[in-house]
């Protein structure tokens, strides 16, 4: 008989136990596959020891409860490497999930299937490997990860050296893998097409067949493929011998997951490259400004491969133009850019920061805004075969109303920011008045409904000779391929009025992202023309910009200098979900106090979210400021009980 200790690959609330112990008649190997009685359920588990029941039996005097039996042996042979394990293990410590369920999400989506055989191994322990320079490339101190501004032709420079086996010459084991992760598929194809003329290549995202990415897993694993390229589901690949790892836009919000684990792509690649002793590359437009801190105190190294480009940039006043009798939302100046371009042949970009329509639909007489029946937010105007009000957090429409609910007058009328669509339509006519022929595309998530359609509108783009692209954020998927002559931002107050901590460092992002497709000249249209952000953003002064960030960031304690944790409750009752949170934060006080933390982690007061209801359920939260260095938060978080979302490091405040 064999006490066998086993990970559920289930949903564990994080207060409990993660490792169960069941007993069996025989023993089992580690990483083998097995199906256990869970709460009247059968559930998958992976073995992580199996010691006799007589070498057991003092401990097992000591407990109060009855050991089960295995229900049965799904699969005898290791499934799960060790490697897996501390992937896994690290990654639910670090972000407060369950470590089955972790597990299971690390785990291949045709894993146990007796058609997709699967064959384990450890890595190599990093102590014994050789460690040399890569001199080819001259990346610098490779004990430090690196951050460069770059384009794919520098970054070649340094494949070649890791793939070619001139790393580490004395370790005898040849070329390394190169891993490259991008934000989205669209991505992918770029460097697949670039490298695999050379290269042997495979791809990896969460939309290929069991199939294809079992073909990619094999390749991985047996080291018949030299550069993986993948989105963040590619740190999951079990590799042969990975050299380095580069991740491309580090700063791309699409690393962060949404779902359990909710962990951050980057930092997990960080722990991928410390267990296969590989090195480290975060390639980006600009650092951000947790990375520059990290440059100022020696853990990175920035390496400025590329020189910025040079781009006229000029600022627009829109109050100047409210004030000149100019009502429409494109400024005389764009307008005249736009003609000119057009004439000269030149592609053009509009960058949209809204989509839809317009804004939202207002009661002229009280003032009341058309809400959403689920969610405690305004609606925006979209058009589609007629003018509809879509919810941009739930998806409903509805038909615009006659009336308002309010005050039954009927007097409704739109304000705010214009979307992509009311842009599409200024534009047409403008140059419809000037009669200028060109083409005139949008390209938003309400227009786009699929890969093919994308393609289609990014081709059609490509091939002109003159052409209008209205676009929001989605166009940056496509920086590789394209470039414009002139590049125009309708309203660059809706990118800096968000109230969250990280809005003028995105603002600064997406203005670089937008210099990367080369353009000749820049327009911001702005009725704000003395915001010290937007003029700092023409300047390209990025470094001024994040100095003065971190001193501010400093004194409030934000990232870098505490952890910011996000913790939420949702209840269809307003007064349930409110004393939930109440209880919740006293708790989470009272455990700081007795545990001496009051210098370590700060606790926000429970407060409803942004969004105070969202599809229907009302929602509270509360933040957790902790100190970088702390690293047992997991124990005072089980304070939180069942019910609370818990999100290590989110994605903003909001």
């Amino acid at each position: 008989m064999h006490i066998i200790e086993v990970i559920p690959l289930t949903m564990l609330p994080t207060n409990v136990p993660q490792i169960l112990s069941y007993f069996f008649d025989s023993e089992l190997s580690k990483g083998a596959i097995v199906e256990i009685p869970l709460n009247k359920r059968k559930v998958s588990a992976v073995v992580i020891s199996s010691s006799s029941l007589e070498k057991e039996k003092l401990a097992l005097k000591k407990v109060d409860f009855q050991i089960k039996k295995l229900l049965k042996v799904v699969r005898k042979d290791p499934q799960v490497s060790d490697y897996q394990l501390k992937l896994a293990v690290w990654t639910a410590k670090y972000y407060c999930a369950p470590l089955g369920y972790t597990l299971k999400t690390l785990l291949p989506p045709f894993a146990f299937k007796n058609k997709f055989p699967l064959t384990t191994f450890n890595v190599v322990n990093p102590q014994f490997i050789h460690k040399s320079t890569l001199p080819a490339c001259d990346v610098g101190n490779e004990d430090k990860a690196q951050l460069w501004i770059y384009k794919t032709n520098k970054l070649a420079r340094c494949l070649e050296p890791v793939i070619d086996g001139k790393v580490r010459p004395t370790d005898g084991t040849g070329g390394k893998q190169v891993l490259i992760m991008v934000s989205e598929k669209s991505s992918i194809n770029y460097f697949s097409e670039y490298f695999s003329k050379k290269y042997k290549t495979a791809v990896v995202f969460s939309g290929l067949s069991n199939e294809k990415l079992y073909d990619s897993w094999q390749k991985t694993q047996s080291g018949d493929t030299d550069i993986i390229i993948g989105t963040r589901q590619v740190l999951n690949m079990q590799f042969k011998k990975l050299g380095l790892i580069i991740i491309d836009d580090p700063l791309h919000e699409f690393y962060k997951s949404d779902m359990v684990p909710r962990y951050n792509a980057v930092a997990l690649a960080h722990k991928v490259a410390e267990l296969n002793n590989s090195r480290l590359i975060l390639a980006s437009v600009i650092p951000g400004v947790e990375n520059h801190y990290k440059i100022k105190n020696g853990i990175y190294e920035l390496k400025n491969i590329e020189p910025k480009p040079r781009v006229d940039i000029e600022i627009i006043d829109m109050a100047q133009e409210l004030k000149d009798a100019n009502w429409s939302i494109i400024s005389k100046k764009l307008s005249k850019e736009i003609i000119t371009g057009v004439k000269n042949n030149e592609r053009i970009l509009v960058f949209s920061p809204r989509r839809g329509y317009a804004g939202i639909l207002v009661c002229g007489n009280c003032g009341s805004a058309a809400k959403c029946r689920q969610c405690d937010t305004a609606m925006r105007t979209h058009r589609s075969a007629e003018m509809i009000l879509v919810c941009h957090h739930c998806g409903i429409s509805e038909p615009l109303p006659e009336k308002c609910s309010v005050c039954g007058k009927h007097n409704m009328k739109t304000v705010g920011p214009a979307g992509t669509q009311k842009i599409y339509d200024s534009i047409k006519a403008m140059l419809a008045n000037a009669g200028v022929k060109t083409t005139v595309l949008a390209l938003d998530t309400d227009i786009v409904k699929n890969e093919t359609e994308e393609e289609e509108i990014v081709s059609e783009i490509a091939k002109s000779k003159s052409s209008v692209l209205i676009a929001t954020q989605m166009i940056f998927s496509h920086r590789f391929y394209m470039n414009f002559g002139l590049i125009a931002i309708i309203n660059a107050d809706t990118l800096t009025n968000i109230p969250d901590y990280k809005s003028e460092e995105n603002f600064f992002y997406q203005m670089e992202k937008l210099v990367s497709f080369m353009p000749d000249k820049l327009l911001i249209q702005t009725y704000n023309p003395e915001n010290k952000l937007i003029k700092k953003t023409a300047l390209g002064d990025y470094t001024d910009f994040y100095d003065n960030e971190l001193k501010l960031r400093q004194a409030l304690n934000y990232p870098p200098f505490f952890k910011l944790i996000k913790l939420t409750f949702r209840h269809n009752i307003k007064e349930k979900a409110s004393y939930a949170a109440k209880i919740t934060a006293e708790k989470l006080k009272m455990s700081v106090v007795r545990f001496n933390l009051e210098d370590t982690i700060k606790i926000i007061e429970a407060v409803p979210a942004y969004i105070e209801r969202e599809k229907g359920l009302y929602v509270y939260n509360i933040f957790l400021k902790v100190r970088e260095d702390y690293q047992d938060i997991g124990e005072l978080l089980k304070y939180a009980g069942p019910g609370w979302i818990i999100d290590v490091e989110p994605r903003s405040l909001l």
